[in-house]
């Protein structure tokens, strides 16, 4: 594979893990969502999904074009629309009280589901493997939603870089292609249904339905170009 074109790849992919992972983190600050809406970035980012005739690549053009029509319709007034998207977040993720869908791998991947569990310190461990460690682990699990984001888009930077072997690129590679099968893919789809079923915006339902696709679609891809790579 040509290597420039490797690179592109991999610096797309670190920039859409590391916007997926900050709107998983906080509701996105007002900044974010006025470029959101004055770019579409949102809609171009999948409009050619609307070109192909396959039911679930329509029904994510149409997520996120909802996504980007309230962006739109609340570019004049986003102070109130902020506060809004801060409820269903808070609703969603952070509390008090029941939350809607708890943004920890171990509650969806354990019996008890409780935070802090075996998948915790799983997680924990492949950190570490990489020689990482969480900047937040004393007051938020590993396995939360944004740093196992975060994590991946860190692993595409290190394999981006045009100063590493083919084997550090494979490894870093290879790397993305387990998280994704073994720990994102095991749990943050059934975490995105929940949150299509409880939010309340337009935004959070269609941001679930995104990253629920990309994940799917991204360990596809990751998979074909590490077969490539390795022969």
């Amino acid at each position: 594979m040509n290597k420039e074109l490797l690179t592109q790849w991999l610096q797309e992919r670190e920039m859409t893990y590391y916007l997926l992972a900050s709107l998983y983190q906080a509701t996105p600050a007002s900044e974010l969502l006025k470029t959101l809406s004055q770019n579409q970035i949102l809609v171009s980012w999948c409009e050619e999904y609307a070109r192909i005739e396959e039911q679930e690549q329509l029904d994510l053009y149409s997520a996120v074009k909802g996504m980007q029509n309230e962006l739109d319709s609340n570019s004049n007034n986003l102070t109130s629309y902020l506060e809004r998207l801060q409820s269903d977040f808070d609703r969603l993720f952070v509390g008090p009280g029941h939350l809607e869908a708890p943004p920890w791998e171990s509650v969806y991947r354990s019996k008890e589901r409780l935070v802090f569990g075996e998948q915790t310190v799983a997680v924990r461990e492949i950190y570490r493997s990489f020689g990482l460690k969480s900047k937040k682990h004393h007051n938020e699990p590993d396995d939360h939603i944004s740093l196992e984001l975060e994590f991946m888009a860190w692993l595409c930077k290190q394999a981006a870089d045009p100063h590493i072997s083919v084997e550090d690129r494979i490894l870093y590679i290879s790397g993305q292609t387990r998280f994704l099968n073994e720990h994102l893919l095991e749990w943050v789809p059934a975490l995105c249904n929940d949150i299509e079923k409880a939010a309340e915006s337009e935004f959070f339902r269609g941001l679930a339905f995104l990253t629920t696709q990309w994940l799917k679609e991204d360990a596809v891809e990751t998979e074909s170009i590490l077969k490539i790579l390795v022969k």
